[in-house]
């Protein structure tokens, strides 16, 4: 059995010819005509120096034989000196790209006449039958090239979205974080300025000053006096039960059953608290405490008179008389005591200072608006009893 021969052109033949070419060359079959027409054309193209001397592939390669052969053909045939002149007007017209075009022209198309072989008479009968379906073959090789173009704009469309998407992002820069780092800043200057303020305006208070110094005092004496207890929860792991522990102090209640509990908490409130605070609320020399006007502004505790009864008491409290029958009653010491005291009387002062020009004023104010001329003074009513 004569072997299957191959010839003419690709695009007149039907789909069931391509896919068996396309089995012949040993590709797949599988698509529609244009992609078995392509893969095809490529694997010729890829492989047309074997495939040239095949009889039965040969035919499909007439018209590219014919148009890359006259080249050879004419410079082997006619070795005449016009051949020369020719070959080195190609020569010297290679540097030239104008007149290079003219020249190729005229030596491309007279060896097409000379010395074309004379193919096959079957080549021969198919180039006959298929000039007018050539001007397809070149559409189709030209939409096949232009066809790739709507796929990088619509690649350039997928990637111009995400870039448009990513704009809108915000990112972080220097200058943000630059920005934020000077707000926090000041957020924070503007709290402690505001802290500081607070602090002061309590701190600065002589009456202030009495209660937090009794309170640290106060819990001083709990710390020592109470005998605290502690609740131990060992680790719940075995390996460090022995070293580590948590330990919980507790009030036990039985110490609210000792008599020498209160009693030292007594010894220690009364130079401390009652004494200040009876005497800073009796005696007073403050302006807006003065009888002279109508209807004085009286003050529930002069906090200087307080302080001075305070370190008064606290030196002559006999600690050292109820020492003797309640041990350990002085537990803060008499140094810190009249330590605490004399600081006291010292901001006391410097507050009385402070205040002493408006307070005088605001009391001369209140004495021409609300005492009549007609009442008489305190110092003549003092004079005419002792008359009488």
């Amino acid at each position: 059995m004569a072997p299957v021969a191959y010839s003419g052109a690709l695009q007149s033949k039907k789909k069931a010819e391509l896919q068996e070419i396309a089995r012949a060359l040993h590709l797949s079959d599988a698509g529609t005509k244009e992609d078995i027409q392509n893969r095809i054309k490529k694997h010729l193209d890829q492989n047309q120096s074997l495939l040239e001397d095949n009889p039965a592939f040969s035919g499909l390669f007439g018209k590219r034989k014919r148009s890359t052969q006259p080249l050879p053909v004419h410079v082997r045939s006619v070795p005449s000196p016009a051949s020369e002149s020719g070959g080195e007007i190609v020569a010297k017209n290679s540097s030239s790209p104008g007149t290079t075009r003219s020249t190729r022209r005229s030596f491309a198309l007279d060896p097409i006449h000379d010395a074309t072989p004379v193919p096959e008479v079957r080549e021969v009968s198919m180039m006959l039958k298929n000039p007018p379906i050539s001007p397809p073959e070149e559409e189709t090789s030209t939409s096949i090239l232009v066809n790739p173009t709507p796929h990088k704009d619509a690649s350039r469309m997928i990637t111009s979205t995400p870039r448009g998407i990513l704009r809108n992002v915000a990112k972080p820069s220097v200058q943000l974080a630059t920005t934020t780092f000077q707000r926090l800043q000041a957020d924070a200057k503007q709290r402690a300025r505001v802290f500081i303020l607070a602090s002061r305006s309590t701190l600065s208070n002589s009456v202030n000053i009495w209660l937090i110094t009794a309170l640290l005092e106060l819990l001083y004496v709990l710390y020592v006096v109470i005998p605290w207890e502690s609740v131990e929860f060992p680790s719940s792991r075995p390996a460090y039960s022995g070293n580590f522990y948590v330990s919980i102090p507790y009030l036990p209640l039985t110490t609210f059953q000792s008599w020498a509990f209160w009693g030292v908490l007594a010894h220690w409130s009364i130079p401390a608290l009652v004494i200040p605070a009876v005497l800073g609320s009796v005696v007073s020399f403050h302006p807006a405490n003065a009888t002279s006007a109508r209807i004085p502004r009286v003050l529930p505790l002069d906090p200087l008179t307080a302080s001075i009864m305070r370190l008064a008491a606290q030196y002559a409290y006999p600690y050292e008389t109820l020492n003797a029958t309640l041990h350990g009653v002085d537990v803060i010491g008499p140094r810190w005591r009249i330590l605490n005291s004399a600081v006291g009387v010292a901001l006391a002062f410097t507050e009385a200072i402070f205040t002493a020009p408006s307070a005088y004023a605001e009391a001369r104010m209140r004495h021409r608006a609300g005492t009549p001329r007609r009442v008489t003074a305190p110092e003549d009513s003092l004079s005419n009893f002792g008359e009488s």
